[in-house]
């Protein structure tokens, strides 16, 4: 859509939606910062190096579903779906509106 096609309520929209897409975005990185520093799930301990690589990997992967099921993260996976969710909407807005309103 080119701006010279766009109505002014539309260029509105458009600059509203593009941050909230980029805030998302941003905030879906940091939680998954978080996560992978509270977890410890890419960190390979001094116990862990004498073990094979499936066990590691498995270890590794325990540590991960932590995250989905201990009431401690709640908090996290809340922030981790709620910016997945604002990306998803935003991005889906943005092409809606570009697609239809001309």
């Amino acid at each position: 859509m080119h701006l010279e096609e766009q109505t002014v309520a539309s260029q509105i929209i458009l600059y509203l939606l593009m941050p909230l897409f980029l805030l998302g975005l941003m905030s879906m990185v940091i939680v998954i910062v978080l996560f992978l520093s509270r977890t410890n799930s890419l960190l390979i301990g001094s116990k862990e190096k004498n073990l094979s690589w499936g066990e590691r990997n498995a270890l590794q992967f325990s540590r991960f579903n932590a995250f989905l099921v201990e009431s401690r993260f709640k908090r996290l996976r809340t922030a981790l779906f709620c910016s997945i969710g604002l990306q998803y909407s935003a991005f889906a807005l943005i092409f809606l509106l570009d697609r239809f309103w001309k």
